[in-house]
């Protein structure tokens, strides 16, 4: 692993930034929907069920099976986001509404972002190169998401970020927030004057509903002429494909370093044959052959790994 290039840190929203998945604070949006947010969920995963129930030609449960059935996922999720759309679920909702939910579930502890996201920006703030250069691609944090919102991303980090009393970057934070790429889908016309068509779709290109669909979002962001060191972060079978691809792949998950092994193969069911070792074991970048990708409980680990980083440029 090199150790000399840019990094690049690019995060999963749902259960990463946040304590835990948030799809449901999109419930509170609908105006006059034709099924329940409850319905959609129900509907959802009795196909999922069907789904993982499914004949799949299953060899060695490696890697490239692995993936080839995450990807085979991809009929589930266009199946739910066609439902959501049918139903109506987000026609008329407009950016406001999406704030005022955020806002409502900020205010209730519903959304809460991950112990450490503040210094997680602060690193970033803290490069010497930070503010050089405005093209978003080549920022040092990015968000890459299923979430059908990138607005509704963007709002609760801003408004968390607006929240922080007695916080010295405050500003600095909130203006890297708004400039910050993050890419997701999202509830189409939330802007106009008469609110969302009720689509849900990706920003720029296709839907992002997949492991591979995150995978080539992963990739096409790398053709911009650099070659930065990239660091993905995630914690679920969604973010398989990028942990295994990036420089540095770090799976989350809050658990004992005694747990994290089972919680490991019931996430990550039925790939077998690996389990990743701690963070804590990798003295620093570029300090020994990358495994496949890496466990940790928190930002802090990534966090002192970041900084051995930097002091030693």
């Amino acid at each position: 692993m090199a150790t000399s290039r840019p990094i690049r840190l690019i995060l999963d929203y749902d259960s990463t930034l946040t304590v835990d998945d948030t799809m449901a604070i999109l419930a509170d949006l609908p105006k006059q929907p034709k099924m329940t947010w409850q319905e959609i969920v129900d509907a959802y995963m009795r196909d999922y069920q069907i789904h993982k129930e499914a004949p799949f030609q299953w060899k060695n449960y490696d890697r490239a099976e692995y993936s080839r059935w995450l990807a085979s996922r991809k009929s589930v999720e266009q199946k739910s986001a066609q439902r959501v759309q049918d139903a109506g679920f987000f026609k008329c909702v407009t950016h406001e509404d999406v704030d005022r939910a955020i806002r409502k579930s900020l205010d209730n502890g519903s959304l809460e972002l991950r112990s450490g996201w503040v210094d997680v920006f602060d690193w970033a703030l803290s490069l010497p190169d930070h503010g050089q250069n405005d093209n978003a691609s080549s920022r040092s944090i990015s968000i890459l998401s299923v979430n059908w919102s990138g607005t509704a991303i963007r709002s609760a980090l801003l408004q968390s970020a607006e929240s922080l009393e007695n916080y010295p970057r405050r500003e600095n934070i909130c203006q890297y927030i708004s400039d910050m790429e993050i890419l997701a889908n999202e509830i189409e016309g939330l802007y106009e004057p008469g609110g969302s068509s009720g689509r849900v779709c990706g920003v720029e290109g296709p839907d992002i509903r997949t492991s591979d669909d995150k995978l080539a979002q992963l990739r096409r962001g790398s053709c911009d002429g650099t070659t930065p060191f990239v660091i993905y972060v995630g914690d679920s079978s969604t973010d398989f494909d990028c942990l295994c691809e990036a420089d540095l792949g770090v799976w989350l998950c809050n658990v004992p370093p005694t747990e994290y092994g089972k919680v490991f193969r019931e996430t990550f069911k039925p790939f077998a044959g690996f389990v990743p070792p701690p963070l804590s074991s990798l003295p620093r970048l570029g300090a020994c052959e990358k495994s496949l990708f890496y466990w940790a409980p928190n930002f802090e680990t990534l966090l002192k790994l970041l900084a051995q980083q930097q002091a030693s440029n």
